[in-house]
């Protein structure tokens, strides 16, 4: 009995040193009741947001935003008058999406063709405009029936 007090202190001693708990003394610790073995709720600690100086919805979230975005379009403008066709080439990047825009300055309907795009009629004084597929580079002709021809020219480079 003697060495087993012993080991105990010793025991108890070591389990102090560099705590701040207390020692744990010889005496027997009452079993656990089944209260004690029922969890009690933590409050847990909740971050806040901090507000910003203006908070606005993230881009994807607004009208018009990152998402929304139509494909970029490369415009491709002719002005039909009574002299003919301006320009009378346009020279475009290939592949990218295009807007064909036909202003109609004559006193006769204009209809535009170009090949693989649906027809794009123009009244006396409108402007009408057609988004079209991207073209492979190469030349293509721009018919205006009476009116004249004018090319497009793809593959481009752009700049200066």
């Amino acid at each position: 009995m003697r060495a087993l007090l012993a080991v105990l202190a010793v025991a108890g001693l070591l389990a102090g040193c560099g705590d701040d708990e207390p020692a744990p003394t010889s005496e027997a610790t009452p079993a656990p009741t089944a209260a004690a073995e029922t969890p009690t709720p933590t409050a847990t600690a909740t971050e806040t947001p901090t507000p910003t100086a203006t908070e606005q919805p993230a881009p994807e979230e607004q009208e018009g935003g990152a998402g929304d975005e139509e494909e970029a379009r490369v415009p491709v403008r002719y002005v039909v008058g009574d002299g003919g066709i301006e320009p009378p080439q346009v020279s475009v990047p290939g592949f990218l999406a295009l807007e064909l825009i036909v202003v109609n300055r004559t006193s006769a309907p204009v209809v535009a063709r170009l090949e693989g795009a649906e027809p794009l009629p123009a009244e006396p004084g409108e402007t009408a405009r057609a988004r079209i597929e991207g073209r492979r580079p190469g030349r293509y002709v721009v018919d205006f029936g009476a009116a004249g021809e004018a090319a497009l020219v793809t593959g481009a480079e752009v700049g200066p």
